[in-house]
Parts: C-alpha cells; sequence; structure tokens
C-alpha cells in the first residue's frame, strides 16, 4: 500500500490487492444492478479479462470517458482517457507516430518499470482507439509496483481524466464509488456523496461477502442472499445476462448449470 497526497484530488491510497477486490466488486454490482435493490452502481459499463492474478476491467460512462485498469502478480496499471483527450491531444504525440500499440500511450506512465510492461501492455489491449488517426487513446496514467507509484495522474494540474483514475485510491470499505454527473465537486475525485444509503446496506453486504468468497475461490450465491438481493420477479431474460457475466468471474446461482456464452 502507497499514499499520495494531490492538490486537485486529495488523499490517494493505492494497494494492489485491494484494486483487484474493488474491480471484481464494481463489475458484480454493475451487472446486479439491473435485477437487484440498491441504487447508484459505481459503473455504467464495465467489460472484464482474465482473472484475479492476471487481468483487466474496462469502466465506461454514459458520455464515452473510461478507464482500464490492469493488474499482474507485478502490480497495477490504469489508464484513462475523457472527453476526446488521448495522447494527441494531452502528449503532443504526432500522428506520424501513432503506431496502435502501447507506444502510443507510454508518455502516460512515465518511470514504468521493466516489471510492469506486461501489466501495461494489457492495459493498452482494451482501450479504444481514436476514430481518425487509429491511436490508442489515453490521456493519463498511474503505474503501481510495490511500494512505488507513478504517472501522469499525479501531475499538476491533473490531467483530464485523472479523476476517473484517482477513483482506484479513494477506495470506500473496499468498493469503487460512483463519480459525479453534476456540475460541482461533492468531494475530492468528483466522487459521489450518497453512496451509503441505508436503505442499500443489506444489498452491499451480500456483495461484499459474495465477492469476499469469490477471492478463495469460484462460489455462488446462497437463496436466502438471492430472496435479500433480487427485485420482486426479475424478467427471466435479464436474469440469464446478469448469470452469464458473473459466471464469467467465477460467481454463480445455486444449483445453475454451466450457462452457455451468448452467441457472437
Amino acid at each position: 500500500m502507497i499514499e499520495r497526497v494531490t492538490r486537485h484530488l486529495g488523499r490517494l491510497v493505492f494497494d494492489r490487492d485491494a484494486i483487484v477486490r474493488a474491480a471484481l466488486r464494481a463489475y458484480v454490482e454493475g451487472y446486479l444492478d439491473q435485477i437487484a435493490r440498491f441504487w447508484y452502481p459505481a459503473s455504467d459499463g464495465m467489460e472484464w479479462t482474465g482473472d484475479l492474478q492476471r487481468g483487466a476491467i474496462y469502466n465506461v460512462d454514459v458520455e464515452g470517458n473510461y478507464e482500464v485498469v490492469a493488474w499482474t502478480e507485478a502490480g497495477v496499471v490504469g489508464l484513462a482517457c475523457e472527453a476526446g483527450w488521448g495522447p494527441i491531444q494531452q502528449f503532443g504525440l504526432s500522428v506520424d507516430a501513432v503506431t496502435g500499440g502501447p507506444d502510443d500511450v507510454r508518455a502516460a506512465v512515465p518511470g514504468l518499470p521493466a516489471e510492469l510492461e506486461p501489466t501495461f501492455v494489457l492495459a493498452v489491449g482494451m482501450l479504444l482507439v481514436g476514430p481518425e488517426h487509429g491511436e490508442k487513446w489515453a490521456g493519463v496514467g498511474f503505474w503501481l509496483h510495490g511500494d512505488r507509484v507513478g504517472g501522469t495522474l499525479f501531475d499538476d494540474p491533473a490531467p483530464y481524466g485523472a479523476r476517473r483514475l484517482a477513483a482506484w485510491g479513494l477506495l470506500h470499505n473496499g468498493r469503487l464509488l460512483p463519480l459525479s454527473c453534476e456540475s460541482y465537486r461533492p468531494r475530492p475525485g468528483w466522487i459521489v456523496t450518497n453512496h451509503d444509503r441505508p436503505e442499500d446496506a443489506p444489498a452491499h453486504a451480500i456483495m461484499d461477502a459474495v465477492v469476499d468468497r469469490r477471492l478463495k475461490g469460484p462460489t455462488e450465491f446462497t437463496p436466502a442472499e438471492l430472496e435479500t438481493l433480487l427485485r420482486p420477479t426479475p424478467k427471466p431474460d435479464q436474469v440469464l445476462a446478469v448469470q452469464r457475466r458473473l459466471q464469467k468471474v467465477g460467481i454463480t446461482w445455486p444449483g445453475s448449470p454451466e450457462i452457455p456464452e451468448e452467441p457472437t
């Protein structure tokens, strides 16, 4: 675990294992939001690749701003793009220098340790590309390796997209918090403050318990957990879609067989 204090984003605390847990937690709540009894998930849309040892998560909002956070045994790399501020706009990357690969966004992670190169490549693999020049789209980044941390996330002033990565250093009880869509700044990182509604507590407690079990191995919801967690009479197609998504990360429904992937 390592701490950095920034002028615009507050006190940030980064820990590899906490970030992996928060990624899993955010993925779970992001899909359960369709059928469960809680409000305001951390993400409008998430994609997951890999596993808890070596993987990455892509987190996007309704306006197309996003971040990718990747992890391996060596540490963590995060990259983000906000409002079209990619490497051409943010780093001055020339169009002639665009490769469509990791070098497009390497300026986001200055000082990247060699041990984190595979983690960086994993993160880059989930980035979108610019529609005009095909550059990998990220304008800010951070890296975490042991007791060292770096990246343009800590620049002053904070680059575009920094708030999306700062959220991973502002975890609340192990949870990635939702970002504000308001014009004011509720707290460092533009994170919303109404994330602890009492009526949501039972659902959050169940999600915490399931995620903590999954960190030890594949798990499933108990019938009692589902009874407390789910809204009345969720639509069967919505339940099936959630089951498919959670099966991908080793979380299943009680007694359910393996669910085939959706046809592509």
